[in-house]
């Protein structure tokens, strides 16, 4: 009998520290699963970290271009309701057309414009998507979303 005693106590503490990690697992899942909190403080923070898109898209680099289209997509996932339509539009479209150009094997310049291509019935929505992102940061981060790259051509082609 006194032998069953000792089998019995190791059965439940091994019973305890199974729930016990169970209920961490658990905790811990639940903890990163958690959705993220959107804010105009947090969204502008991670614009910031958005800085070199427009020539990374240019220039086609795949060493940048993969994580400035990350930052993007965490920019969406974080923006306040004001703006999260237009952010999830320009993030889609922009993870889209990225993706096609880094599956290309060969000629990125033509895979980003078959891409661009292949979305044109998207691009007004997107261009509005992008004028109303632009100007909220302008509002509520007090930045601009433009390269001063972007900007110097843009007054170029405009003369």
């Amino acid at each position: 009998m006194s032998a069953t005693r000792p089998r019995r106590r190791s059965v439940v503490v091994l019973a305890i520290a199974l729930v016990v990690l169970v209920a961490a697992g658990f905790g811990i899942w639940f903890f990163l699963k958690k959705p993220q909190t959107r804010s105009a403080e947090k969204l502008c923070t991670q614009l910031g970290q958005v800085t070199s898109l427009s020539s990374s898209l240019v220039t086609l680099d795949p060493t940048t271009l993969g994580p400035q289209v990350a930052e993007l997509k965490r920019a969406a996932d974080v923006a306040p309701s004001d703006i999260q339509a237009q952010m999830t539009i320009l993030a889609t479209f922009v993870e889209e057309v990225a993706d096609t150009v880094r599956a290309s094997p060969t000629d990125k310049k033509a895979a980003l414009t078959a891409a661009l291509a292949a979305r044109q019935d998207r691009i007004d929505e997107v261009t509005t998507a992008g004028q109303a992102v632009e100007a909220w940061s302008s509002t509520n981060c007090g930045t601009t979303l433009r390269s001063t790259t972007t900007q110097k051509s843009t007054a170029t082609t405009r003369r």
